[in-house]
């Protein structure tokens, strides 16, 4: 077992805008819902079709612009688009965390050798508790030798 923190960091998900979301259509949108929403948004946001060319908006709309483009070209194509769904799909199911077990800090041992807490997993890896201490909020775990994910709860 090794104690090492940076390998065993609490998961934190970032939550991102997909390009279904910057096109405001549905996951199960048509190709031709998809390319009607683009060509309206692109209409509104395009640079050039900015009435004033020193407007407050106008980098949030290049922005805009730029977004709105990249989520077309990945959803146009219906390859990629499917592996876009793919890579959305495992970077959903990562979020959501399947937790296999619920615990609490006083179930984890310490290790006076390595200086740490742990608390073996059903395979026979660790889950190693980050220094911080007390807890003040729920953080969730993952094995360090399999993908097993535990919740561990403040006191």
């Amino acid at each position: 077992m090794s104690c090492d923190i940076a390998s065993h960091k609490s998961m934190a998900g970032q939550q991102q805008v997909s390009h279904y979301d910057v096109l405001q259509v549905a996951q199960n949108a048509s190709h031709e819902e998809i390319r009607k929403s683009y060509q309206t948004l692109a209409l509104q946001h395009h640079p050039d079709k900015r009435k004033n060319g020193f407007d407050v908006g106008k980098s949030a709309d290049s922005d805009a612009f730029i977004r709105i483009d990249e989520a077309w070209k990945i959803l146009r194509d219906e390859q990629s688009r499917r592996v876009y769904d793919a890579e959305l799909m495992l970077q959903t199911c990562r979020e959501e965390y399947f937790v296999n077990e619920v615990l609490r800090e006083t179930d984890f041992e310490t290790s006076q050798e390595e200086n740490c807490r742990f608390h073996r997993c059903r395979c026979g890896g660790y889950y190693i508790l980050p220094e911080e201490s007390p807890l003040l909020e729920t953080i969730h775990l993952s094995c360090d030798e399999c993908s097993l994910i535990v919740q561990v709860n403040p006191p």
